[in-house]
């Protein structure tokens, strides 16, 4: 069975095509990579809460270390962040975490990283795709012990590093809901927070493969139980984490959505305004215009990258960045991390909000006259094949004229002052998202409206047209 890897590295349906033999393949794979690299350093394997991760971490760990690669294993469920971060601190090669991140719940997936702690280059998983062997080799007979580390100690020692302690004695009467959604995350925010003297209620932080019967992304649609406990306890705000740690979403106290814009705006201006550090600013094709506009403001480079943390992660590495954001809630500070923290971004915005000493909402409202506000939505069009199929953007969509076409990551129709809309196919799930930025809530219905008509005329049973997407 095909094994592809995607944007964040291998993905699939477990016991479909996610099966212990194919892993064993990814597993080899890597272990031959290594060999042809002459690196002898070895690797940091992790795994997070999903069903069987544990199993598949030691299926892998177990096959590459027959191969004569020395692994690390972590000692128990971990999140993202602490497999990059402990990949960097204890200097191997690669680090290997098993996860499906945000996916539905019927998912499980490999992520690969860099020795530096940050995503691969495409090159390197190009590298290991090609190396995969045809079957699976067989299960290592009476393989030894593994080396088990305790991956989260380490990662918490390097995030307590990156906290001004003296923000949060500030803090000490703000309350917070941390909603972990059933994943990897429980404990690690909920945790630090109270460490700090905050009030902390937790929700959703057991265990549950299933998450709850629904995929563990925390978008808004997914975060009304985090809305509704920071209503019935009166809290100052709400955090949640994806399935493994990397994202974060926010609640105001009020119980409503925060988009993650926003969240990027207000670490940002945190960053820069009350920390006083400086550096380029990374965001992806699908991000707010919002944070250009904000970023030159302060004086600050601007790079736009293709969809993926491994973009922003080759950035990273070429030159000094502040941080680097997403559309998804990732959120990644360099000088902690080359990868995506949720945790860290949680603990960056309490800090925020104690320093400032009024409700977000009233944040939000301010940064709102300073630098303008936009609305924003995004549409994901489940898709069962996506065939090639070549179009030509329009000239107009709907009422509003196509002022530019960019094509950097999908298709992205501009559409003068009055905003613009995207259509790219995901890397990790068989749906066409589709992003759409507006003056205001009705605009971007308008927009998201005539350009899900526009796209499905172009679609052929359910073909996507591949050429820009």
């Amino acid at each position: 069975m095909e094994i592809h890897f995607g944007t964040e590295g291998w993905r699939g349906i477990i016991a479909d095509d996610f099966t212990f033999a194919n892993v064993r393949r990814v597993g080899l794979a890597a272990a031959r990579y290594l060999e042809e690299l002459g690196a002898q350093a070895g690797v940091v394997v992790g795994y997070d809460t999903r069903f069987l991760s544990s199993c598949f971490a030691r299926e892998i760990a177990g096959i590459m270390q027959a191969e004569g690669v020395e692994v690390y294993l972590a000692d128990k469920p971990i999140v993202t962040p602490a497999l990059s971060f402990a990949a960097a601190a204890l200097g191997v090669d690669l680090g290997i975490m098993i996860t499906a991140s945000h996916n539905p719940p019927e998912y499980n997936g490999i992520k690969i990283k860099a020795a530096d702690g940050g995503p691969v280059d495409q090159d390197v998983t190009s590298k290991i795709q090609e190396l995969l062997p045809e079957t699976a080799p067989s299960v290592p007979g009476k393989p030894s012990r593994v080396s088990e580390l305790d991956l989260a100690g380490i990662y918490l020692d390097g995030v307590r590093k990156q906290v001004n302690k003296r923000q949060f004695t500030e803090a000490a009467d703000l309350t917070v809901v941390v909603d972990s959604m059933y994943g990897a995350g429980a404990g690690y925010l909920a945790g630090l927070l109270a460490e700090y003297g905050v009030k902390v209620i937790a929700i959703r932080d057991e265990t549950n493969p299933g998450f709850g019967g629904s995929s563990p992304e925390p978008i808004a649609a997914n975060l009304r139980p985090l809305g509704a406990a920071v209503r019935k306890y009166r809290a100052d705000l709400g955090l949640a984490l994806d399935g493994d740690g990397d994202r974060l979403g926010v609640v105001d106290h009020r119980g409503e959505y925060v988009d993650s814009h926003r969240v990027f705006l207000l670490l940002l201006m945190h960053l820069v305004k009350n920390r006083g550090i400086k550096g380029t600013v990374v965001k992806t094709f699908s991000t707010s215009s919002v944070i250009d506009f904000a970023a030159r403001s302060l004086g600050l480079a601007v790079r736009e990258t293709p969809i993926g943390f491994k973009h922003i992660a080759a950035i990273c590495r070429r030159e000094p960045v502040l941080m680097g954001g997403e559309e998804s809630g990732g959120y990644g500070f360099p000088r902690h991390l080359l990868d995506r923290d949720g945790i860290l971004a949680g603990l960056l915005l309490v800090e925020y909000v104690a320093q400032q000493g009024k409700p977000l909402r009233s944040i939000l409202d301010e940064l709102a006259a300073e630098f303008g506000t936009m609305s924003y939505r995004r549409l994901d069009l489940p898709l069962k094949s996506c065939p090639q199929l070549c179009v030509e953007p329009p000239s107009r969509l709907g009422s509003r004229n196509v002022t530019a076409v960019e094509t950097l990551d999908g298709l992205k129709l501009r559409l003068g002052d009055e905003g613009w809309i995207l259509f790219r196919l995901s890397g990790t799930e068989s749906v066409l998202r589709v992003y759409a930025e507006g003056k205001t809530e009705e605009a971007v219905r308008e927009i998201l409206r005539d350009g899900r008509q526009w796209i499905e005329d172009k679609i052929a049973s359910e073909a996507v047209p591949a050429a820009y997407l």
